[in-house]
């Protein structure tokens, strides 16, 4: 009589995880990074979102609306008359720097994209979003027509 065993030995199953963690371990710094680089772009197209939104609640509500920032900071706010809600930026996205006026409402190193009651931006400008891998966006606010774009260039240069 034969014995029939079917089956993996222990040493065959240890021998296969130790294969899957150095897999993993080899694959994790570039899914780390992708990981990043999508946090970034999904901020800068929820900021983008919320410009053009704010610009469509000025013209909706005949009131002016803000996108209020400040520098070296996790978070925006969004002002509606006296009605504001904060957006916090995804783990190791921040705003850099923004090329916007000062806030009037806020004192210090505040700065605001306004939107008059008729949907024109008070002043056009750009934010810089900048992820802990040092990979940046900017966002674009144009001055008359209140276009705004995501961008990898600096629009300084």
């Amino acid at each position: 009589m034969k014995n029939k065993t079917s089956g993996y030995t222990l040493v065959e199953l240890l021998s296969v995880l130790a294969l899957l963690g150095l897999l993993v371990m080899l694959a994790w710094p570039r899914y780390q990074a992708m990981a990043d680089e999508l946090a970034l772009r999904q901020d800068a197209a929820i900021l983008a979102r919320e410009f053009r939104l704010a610009r469509q609640s000025a013209i909706t509500y005949g009131r002016e609306c803000a996108v209020v920032f400040k520098v070296d900071s996790t978070s925006y706010v969004v002002r509606q008359g006296r009605d504001s809600r904060t957006i916090t930026l995804r783990r190791g996205v921040e705003t850099v720097w923004t090329r916007f006026p000062q806030d009037p409402v806020n004192q210090g190193n505040w700065s605001a994209c306004r939107f008059l009651p008729l949907g024109g931006p008070l002043q056009g400008g750009t934010v810089h979003l900048r992820n802990q891998r040092g990979q940046s966006l900017y966002v674009v606010v144009a001055p008359v027509t209140a276009r705004v774009r995501v961008t990898e260039t600096d629009p300084r240069i």
